[in-house]
């Protein structure tokens, strides 16, 4: 062995006793995986949900295809609702104390249930919204859900009060579009209120303590918006 022998010796000894590079960490479980995003993002646990989309039994159809609203229908504002060439019609109401009102169904929603309609806004301002599981055909009884609020800033779900702060808000807000008529869909099978358009989720209402009515209404405030097709499942 020359000179060098026992350096290389050394050196060979010291790399076989250097543990290796630790290996890259190992994926979450799948379970896990979601519960670290819904830790993050409170509406990751119900982007991906399917259940109640498609199914059910119909039990509510609506085309406003005729003069007079009907027996169907409860307006709480004389003037405010009509039916204009097939299309549920808000004209807005001057009087701001006179707004909000809605018109109900007089039909009870199912307490597990898919609500379908189209809705379309025909002022820059968008603020299209209706309400659902009202304890009463009123304002503010149930739960708001609202494309375009605040100046076409704001989509949102609210209970009881539109300016709850526990109200939840889309964190990327998709604007309405004036003119463009939505495929609106809510659903809710548990305890949380769903709200999807033109099948994509937008948010949904966690509720520990589940608003139990049973009336849905279309709502305005001061839009010119129109309202069609709408079609309600028991889930």
């Amino acid at each position: 062995m020359g000179p060098a022998g026992p350096a290389l010796v050394g050196a060979a000894l010291l790399a076989a006793c250097t543990p290796p590079d630790p290996p890259p960490p190992r994926p979450l479980p799948v379970k896990a995986a979601a519960a670290a995003a819904a830790t993050d993002d409170p509406q990751a646990r119900h982007r991906d949900r399917q259940d109640g989309l498609q199914g059910g039994k119909l039990v509510f159809e609506e085309t406003f295809e005729r003069n007079e609203l009907g027996a169907d229908w409860v307006a709480k504002q004389p003037g405010e609702w009509s039916i204009e060439g097939g299309l549920l019609k808000a004209t807005p109401v001057p009087n701001e104390d006179l707004r909000n009102r809605g018109l109900w169904l007089a039909k009870p929603l199912p307490k597990n249930v898919r609500i379908v309609f189209q809705a379309r806004s025909l002022s820059v301002v968008g603020d299209t919204k209706c309400e659902v599981f009202a304890t009463e055909p009123k304002h503010e009884t149930g739960y708001s859900v609202i494309m375009g609020g605040w100046n076409n800033t704001i989509n949102t779900i609210a209970r009881r009060g539109e300016h709850e702060t526990a109200r939840v808000v889309q964190a990327e807000h998709v604007p309405v579009e004036r003119g463009r008529t939505y495929t609106w869909t809510i659903v809710r099978s548990d305890a949380a209120v769903r709200w999807y358009v033109d099948g994509r989720f937008m948010i949904a209402y966690d509720d520990q303590d589940p608003v139990a009515g049973v009336w849905f209404g279309f709502n305005n405030w001061a839009t010119d918006v129109r309202f069609d097709n709408l079609r309600v499942f028991e889930l």
